[in-house]
């Protein structure tokens, strides 16, 4: 399908319009459009002459006005939105619109979810469903597909990027319509996986058939000498009770395999693991690019350090700092604690100097 899709489809509308408008010019040769004249003048209440739910004494009005109803009921029978039109005619049922994450949690299928603007750009987005749709073609008996607006992000997804000055100037001005859509997947398990790289109709099919595979969940084995350095070592397997469950602070580092930068930070945790070895605090690595993260804590760049509260594991606070030494590390700690540090003031200055 091509951009002539939308014209196609007001066109086709039109001619159902034209065809409803037809039958009921057609319907006044045969009825008089005149309530006093009787179509059916027998009393019952157990017929149905008509078909339609009509019963006792009829006028040729009241016949009107039932198929009328009937004729508009089938060409539109829930008065669908012109994108979902647009869905229905050009994709079958292969494509849908989600606004909640309820169709989500209560189908039991896997999920991919493709975010923009649509209803108020889909003249220029046809492109981008096409490309969903061949993935739908090909593997959607198994997964669903869906296509919904950047503002049910929350609703959808439990989740939304960005700051809140983000959302704020999207209220106020729109998404371009030529940005490109965000794609996610979201697993029989509730894990939701962002798709990154250059969108095409082979990528997103490999990023289906590894969905489909259950290949997007990575993760390294457990560590078995975990316990015995600094630093505690995370993977996918263990992070809900390392992090999610623990009861307290933690200092969560996430680095890359091939990042330079995140090399030259391992010394300094070390040594910053060193200093708070007393503190109700618990220094946490985890290479980003060898096992899954819930996507609150999806790592733009490396190395991610957040600061994650015992009592507030939702608000999570980045180091934003231009610099990464031990001080400044623990200057971020100890503004940051639920509780005060035992070895350092608020503002990470040793206290017994």
């Amino acid at each position: 399908m091509d951009l002539v899709a939308v014209a196609d489809a007001e066109k086709y509308a039109q001619e159902q319009q034209a065809g409803t408008n037809k039958k009921l010019e057609g319907a006044t040769e045969y009825y008089d459009d005149n309530s006093s004249e009787l179509y059916y003048s027998e009393e019952s209440v157990d017929d149905d002459p008509t078909g339609f739910g009509l019963y006792g004494i009829i006028t040729t009005a009241q016949l009107r006005e039932a198929l009328e109803e009937s004729i508009t009921t089938n060409l539109y029978p829930e008065n669908p939105s012109n994108l979902e039109k647009l869905l229905q005619q050009n994709y079958a049922d292969r494509i849908v619109y989600l606004e909640t994450t309820e169709t989500i949690s209560t189908s039991g299928f896997p999920y991919i979810i493709m975010f923009h603007s649509f209803k108020e750009h889909a003249a220029k987005l046809l492109g981008y469903i096409d490309i969903l749709f061949q993935s739908a073609q090909q593997y959607g008996d198994d997964i669903c597909f869906g296509i919904t607006d950047f503002e049910n992000y929350e609703a959808v997804l439990n989740y939304r990027p960005g700051s809140e000055v983000y959302w704020k100037r999207y209220k106020k001005t729109g998404f371009n319509k030529y940005r490109r859509p965000d794609v996610f997947a979201v697993d029989t398990d509730n894990r939701i996986y962002q798709f990154l790289g250059a969108l095409n109709e082979d990528s997103l099919k490999q990023f289906s058939l590894k969905l489909l595979n259950d290949e997007l969940f990575k993760t390294e084995p457990l560590p078995e000498d975990d316990g015995e350095g600094f630093v505690r070592v995370g993977v996918a397997e263990n992070f809900e009770q390392l992090v999610l469950k623990s009861d307290i602070d933690i200092l969560l580092v996430l680095y890359g395999s091939k990042c330079p930068c995140s090399r030259e930070l391992m010394p300094i945790l070390d040594e910053v693991g060193k200093l708070l070895q007393d503190e109700d605090i618990i220094v946490v690595k985890i290479n980003a690019d060898l096992n899954y993260l819930p996507l609150k804590y999806y790592a733009w760049y490396y190395p991610t350090i957040y600061y994650v509260r015992r009592d507030d594991k939702n608000n999570l606070i980045e180091y934003t700092g231009g610099t990464r030494t031990v001080n400044d590390i623990i200057k971020f700690i100890a503004k940051h604690a639920t509780n005060d540090l035992e070895e350092y003031n608020r503002n990470g200055r040793p206290r017994f100097d």
